[in-house]
């Protein structure tokens, strides 16, 4: 069975039809999932944010004009159904602490290179869902989206100054977490 071409899937999605609207949530949800993954705090979280993302990017189907640029408008509305979800529940993300995750170092530095080539995607990103949601939004907007320090502050409604401590801070309880995940030294010298 061929798959349907998306220029069919986008124009019934216009017209309403509930099929092409499925086939349209099928296609890209694995992907949609992957960009609320970055800011959601769980599973649970992130299944809320889909959601209300592709809501979102049916009601305003008619804006995409072009099917070639449909994965980065997809990712602009997740993100920004992200940033919704945060500023919604702010108060309760505020309130995660930083004890949940031991971030003592147990080995002297190590450049990134060697951290992340000795982890999995999912190790990071088990690490990078450790991190309080302050910490972890700011980082996701800077480093997976590109925004500026300005940009963070307007969305989350934040100082600059606190948006760029809260890099750091995510930077730094990043680095000694996946430091954490490595082998230990004895067992990367004997392999």
């Amino acid at each position: 069975m061929t798959e349907r071409p998306l220029t069919d899937i986008l124009k019934d999605c216009r017209r309403g039809r509930e099929a092409a609207r499925q086939a349209f949530y099928e296609r890209f949800y694995s992907y949609a999932l992957s960009v609320c993954l970055a800011y959601a705090s769980d599973r649970e979280d992130a299944r809320e944010m889909l959601n209300d993302g592709f809501l979102k990017a049916f009601r305003h189907m008619d804006e995409l004009k072009n099917e070639a640029v449909v994965v980065p408008w997809l990712r602009r509305i997740m993100v920004n159904t992200a940033i919704d979800y945060y500023r919604r529940n702010r108060k309760r993300a505020l309130e995660v602490s930083t004890d949940s995750v031991d971030y003592s170092l147990e080995e002297p530095y190590l450049n990134e290179e060697a951290i992340f080539s000795q982890l999995s995607v999912e190790h990071i990103l088990t690490v990078l869902h450790q991190l309080p949601t302050p910490y972890r939004m700011v980082f996701s907007l800077y480093v997976l989206e590109g925004y500026s320090h300005r940009e963070i502050a307007d969305q989350l409604n934040i100082a600059e100054s606190t948006s760029r401590a809260h890099l750091s801070e995510a930077n730094r309880l990043l680095r000694q977490a996946l430091i954490n995940q490595l082998p230990t030294t004895h067992e990367r010298t004997n392999r």
